[in-house]
């Protein structure tokens, strides 16, 4: 007789993971209420300061904002560590979710390319129809032409042979249908994009007032950087330094 193996379903063990993990009974709902009761009297206490007048409220607010940063830091120390283990928690479940949507993806894909190909040639075979009854309608045209001339030539108007004879030739307008359709349930789009090939010209046109100034975004980052670089001596055409002010605490 085999032996039987007992299974856990992924799922439970999961929530089994979270409820441990994130339960009300867990180290993370107490650790959570320990910090708060902690640094909540801190805070309530940094509350009341709303003015400094001397030297001592000074060092008063500076002594709060030492512990409230030391709190954040701890906070944030924390609860990072919980996010890393739910992380961990997590991924193998967004693995199995990538596993199991692969061959469905593949496949949507790879026939995709196939239904595209389909529609491609149906419609070049219609553009093709198209041409070869606009081309018909146009010999038809110029035979219709002809025959007038020489009608009217066989009348004795010749002048009126030969005007006919000079008009331009114009086709009655031919519409052919698709020779065969596309498959419902299928929807082909097109896609635009731009890809810019060569900025400076891109920067010279929008200078010159032929492309709008929306095409053009600042490298805000890279700008910033530079301030910071320069501090003081920064002078960029366009560009002027802004400044602020923050206090820090040591904890």
């Amino acid at each position: 007789m085999g032996t039987i193996v007992a299974t856990t379903n992924s799922t439970d063990l999961v929530l089994k993971q979270m409820v441990t993990l994130l339960g009300p009974e867990g180290d993370y709902e107490k650790r959570k209420i320990a910090l708060r009761n902690e640094y909540g009297p801190i805070v309530a206490s940094a509350a009341k300061i709303t003015a400094i007048t001397n030297e001592e409220e000074a060092q008063e607010a500076a002594n709060h904002g030492r512990l409230l940063q030391a709190g954040g830091r701890e906070i944030e120390t924390f609860f990072k560590t919980i996010k890393t283990k739910c992380d961990a928690i997590k991924n193998p479940i967004l693995a199995d979710e990538k596993a199991t949507n692969k061959p469905l993806d593949d496949e949507k894909k790879r026939l995709g390319v196939l239904v595209g190909g389909w529609n491609l040639e149906v419609q070049r075979k219609a553009q093709e129809a198209q041409r070869k009854a606009e081309e018909e309608a146009r010999k038809q045209a110029e035979e219709d032409a002809l025959q007038r001339a020489i009608a009217l030539a066989a009348s004795g108007e010749e002048e009126a042979a030969d005007a006919v004879l000079a008009e331009p030739i114009v086709a009655a307008p031919v519409v052919v249908q698709a020779p065969v359709g596309k498959p419902t349930g299928s929807v082909g789009r097109k896609y635009y994009k731009c890809k810019v090939n060569d900025f400076k010209a891109l920067v010279a046109a929008v200078a010159e007032g032929k492309v709008s100034i929306l095409a053009l975004e600042p490298n805000q980052s890279w700008l910033n950087d530079q301030a910071d670089a320069f501090k003081e001596a920064f002078a960029y055409p366009g560009c002027a330094l802004d400044t602020t002010t923050s206090t820090s605490f040591r904890s």
